[in-house]
């Protein structure tokens, strides 16, 4: 048990020592693009480097991240009886490698936009494929 809790720890040491080499992360859309594009031959099948599967992991949990910050957001609305901005409404069927596919697509489609925040393009990725539907307004007495 011993020696496997060792290899264990050597193995992060290293996982993170590979990272730190080669992480280049600014947080726009251009390093988000780079590290989803990763994810997506994974999820592909394709067999990567150690190195290219950790970045390609860093977009997976950047999405993730960002998803569970929205819905805690909306959450937070709706026990406090407000809005704070528009959300995505992702079905519960909704996968991780859709989410990332979405991503990817929409920081294609969209290189002039690469220059913004990582955070914004991915909630707008989402928010754009998976639309809250707006209330109907309540209808008005006679």
């Amino acid at each position: 048990m011993r020696t496997f809790l060792w290899s264990v720890v050597f193995l992060l040491i290293s996982a993170g020592y590979l990272v730190a080499q080669d992480f280049d992360w600014k947080g726009d859309g251009g390093s988000l693009l780079t590290k989803c594009s990763l994810a997506v031959r994974v999820f592909d099948g394709e067999k990567l480097s150690t190195t290219d599967a950790l970045e390609g992991s860093f977009c997976v949990g950047y999405i993730l991240g960002n998803h569970d910050t929205d819905y805690m957001v909306q959450m937070l609305e709706e026990h406090e009886k407000i809005t704070l901005m528009k959300h995505a409404c992702s079905p519960s069927n909704a996968s991780t490698a859709q989410a990332v596919r979405i991503v990817v697509k929409y920081l294609r489609d969209n290189p002039g936009r690469l220059h913004m925040p990582a955070s914004v393009l991915v909630t707008d990725a989402i928010r754009s494929s998976f639309p809250c539907k707006e209330e109907p307004p309540p209808p008005k007495s006679p």
